[in-house]
């Protein structure tokens, strides 16, 4: 017989007051876990399920209290949802268009894709901040050739205008796309 019987059985008042002598392992773990959009509120939900969860499965039999019991699901939990955000992070970025992909398609209306309507004004900032760099990191020969590109001309196109080899002229188109990537994702 589980000794919390009685609180398993829908005693709310001595349920909620026990688990408030566990909140400091909630924010314990709150501090050490980032869950992107949890709050405090949120935090203590998810300490209440597994507080209850862990009422229900404790055995004292096993010689650990019930708050080492609790701290150690709540925290195989907290790594749970850790995992399970960072892995739907990695679905999204493969289902994504690489940066190559949507350059090549779309030429100049690549940046279309930031619209100050659906973009955080804080991450259009960035994102325009970061862009600026770009020309500087640039030789001259790539900011023309990107330029150039950008503005819808063929790179065999921009080889015969610079009186380059063509071979040249994508070298430089490639370096230009790898420094992008760098400003973007840095």
């Amino acid at each position: 017989m589980n000794k919390y019987e009685d609180i398993l059985k829908g005693d709310t008042v001595k349920f909620d007051r026990l688990y408030h002598k566990y909140h400091p392992v909630v924010y314990k773990f709150q501090k050490k876990y980032y869950l992107k959009d949890f709050d405090r509120e949120d935090w203590l939900q998810e300490g209440r399920i597994i507080f209850h969860r862990s009422l229900e499965k404790y055995e004292e039999a096993h010689d650990v209290s019930i708050g080492k019991f609790f701290k150690s699901n709540f925290e195989n939990h907290i790594r749970s949802l850790v995992r399970k955000q960072c892995a739907l992070k990695r679905t999204i970025d493969t289902q994504s268009v690489s940066l190559d992909q949507k350059m090549e398609k779309q030429g100049e209306s690549f940046f279309d894709y930031i619209r100050v309507e659906e973009t955080d004004v804080l991450e259009q900032m960035i994102i325009r901040e970061k862009l600026e760099q770009l020309p500087v990191m640039l030789s001259p020969f790539e900011r023309t050739t990107f330029q150039e590109y950008m503005n819808g001309k063929e790179l065999e196109e921009i080889a015969k205008d610079t009186d380059s080899r063509e071979i040249t002229v994508r070298s430089a188109y490639d370096r230009a796309k790898r420094k992008l990537k760098a400003i973007i994702y840095d």
